[in-house]
């Protein structure tokens, strides 16, 4: 691993867990749990994309037609954003994996 990958390993770690690491502390063992960490907040996003918002009334066909061609656009566009709901759980989840593969364990 260069040193510019290691710099954008450890941003996408901060992006999770903010001031965990520097790039001179990321593993390859690291790597791997981001990459786990990653596909999971990504399913989540994912399944999050596929529920339509709550109305206060049945909805209509305007508004129906309307959330399912947004929810379509985001699947056909690859749409990479991750919810901070998506984000908080897999931090809580990965949280002591990560810190244990920073120092090798």
């Amino acid at each position: 691993m260069n040193h510019e990958q290691r710099e954008y390993i450890a941003a996408a770690i901060n992006f999770f867990w903010p001031g965990m690491t520097q790039p001179h502390t990321v593993n390859e063992s690291a790597a791997r749990v981001l990459y786990e960490a990653l596909s999971e907040a990504q399913a989540c996003t994912a399944s999050v994309d596929l529920v339509p918002s709550p109305t206060l009334s049945p909805p209509g066909i305007t508004y129906i037609i309307k959330t399912l061609a947004t929810i379509g656009r985001k699947m056909l566009s690859g749409d990479a954003g991750i919810y901070s709901m998506c984000r908080d759980q897999v931090a809580a989840s990965y949280k002591t994996r990560m810190a244990l593969a920073l120092r090798g364990i």
